[in-house]
């Protein structure tokens, strides 16, 4: 592909003791095949990946990718979720002349122990420095039985990011959910202070280990 260049850049800096580790793939309109691969193959393990985009009419725009279908890609911008096609497109929101993947740091994949007390509490203990931190497991939530409230979460789960959120077993007093790379900051946001009890798997995009849990693998770009 004559026209996709590929680099790391690690970028040293000694004064704070730290490395930055970036990569940028770039892509012409027509590429749009592989400009989705790439993204959605960074995207399911776990980086955060941005896409900036050159439409036809020279424009400029950039949205973080969160899914991917045949030659479409989907980012969201701003809270709204738009489609990219090549530079012919009729369907797709916006039609590409060049195309850049953009990911950063690696991703630390650890194991999470099981923890309880309440939602919000738990994920600012989680929180670290990172582009993205995603979760994957399962969560018994108290108190969490209004499907309108699930739907929010489910909604803004599965259709505005990579995530996958389905709720496994109802009770009269909670449910159990299943969680399949969630961003953690939705639990936050949706889940709330409510109780809960939750184990899995924690997928932290960053540039250093910086959590005290066990570490399964690490992925590099």
């Amino acid at each position: 592909m004559d026209s996709k260049k590929f680099f790391a850049l690690i970028v040293a800096i000694a004064s704070l003791g730290f490395v930055i580790n970036y990569s940028i793939d770039h892509y012409q309109g027509g590429e749009i095949y592989e400009a989705a691969n790439r993204g959605f193959d960074l995207l399911r393990q776990g980086f955060n990946v941005t896409v900036l985009v050159e439409t036809v009419d020279g424009k400029t725009l950039e949205g973080e990718l969160f899914s991917v279908s045949g030659s479409t890609i989907y980012i969201v911008k701003d809270g709204e979720t738009l489609t990219v096609g090549g530079p012919s497109a009729t369907k797709e929101d916006i039609r590409a002349k060049r195309i850049e993947i953009k990911a950063r740091g690696k991703v630390y994949v650890y194991e999470l122990p099981p923890k309880s007390g309440k939602c919000s509490e738990i994920v600012k203990q989680l929180r670290v420095d990172a582009y993205s931190e995603r979760f994957s497991g399962l969560i018994f939530v108290k108190d969490f039985t209004d499907p309108i409230e699930i739907g929010r979460l489910k909604y803004n789960v599965d259709y505005l990011t990579y995530g996958s959120i389905d709720v496994k077993q109802s009770f009269p007093d909670g449910v159990i959910l299943a969680a399949g790379m969630v961003p953690i900051e939705l639990l936050e946001k949706y889940i709330g202070d409510r109780e809960v009890y939750m184990y899995g798997t924690l997928y932290v995009n960053s540039e250093e280990r910086n959590l005290p849990f066990k570490v399964l693998e690490v992925k590099t770009l």
